[in-house]
């Protein structure tokens, strides 16, 4: 996928990372909502709801109170990334409900491609992004708990021992 998203931008000119970073800002997301569905996880439904709803909306407040003016001039709501925050947001989400599941290194690789992508559009600076991302992450961890995995048990047997494994659905 980042492959893709980086050829995207290589063919586009400066517009393709503009188009990447909507692409991630809605991809992580949608990555997340498609592990939570998975699994019917309707405790992490609420959590990935929790966390990405407080974060757009802290980031649109922040917007208007904040008011600067983005590098490409088009208005004055630079101040925080909401791409970002919502990108990172969504990383920190899927690594902590279903650690293992998704690697790190991918999923925060691609929530800061996605901050590369908006200083790259022009849309941001760093300063925003890094915000945006800070914002993201601080939400989903606050609203976001680790699943219980699976649980080995060792049980008594009439001729041993017997291990079993449970795991919730």
């Amino acid at each position: 996928m980042i492959g893709l998203l980086l050829a995207t931008q290589g063919h586009a000119g400066g517009n393709g990372w503009n188009t990447a970073s909507d692409l991630l800002a809605v991809g992580l997301p949608t990555l997340a909502a498609a592990y939570t569905y998975r699994d019917r996880d309707a405790d992490g439904a609420a959590q990935l709801a929790w966390s990405l709803g407080a974060t757009v909306a802290s980031s649109e407040i922040l917007k208007t109170q904040v008011s600067e003016l983005r590098p490409d001039r088009s208005d004055d709501k630079s101040f925080p990334s909401g791409h970002t925050a919502v990108a990172f947001a969504s990383a920190r989400y899927l690594d902590k409900r279903y650690p293992g599941q998704v690697s790190p290194y991918l999923l925060y690789g691609a929530a800061g491609l996605t901050a590369l992508a908006r200083v790259q559009a022009d849309k941001h600076y760093w300063k925003d992004t890094i915000a945006g991302g800070a914002l993201g992450y601080a939400w989903a961890e606050y609203f976001t708990e680790t699943r219980a995995g699976g649980r080995v048990s060792l049980l008594p047997a009439p001729t041993g021992v017997t291990v079993a494994w449970q795991r919730p659905w």
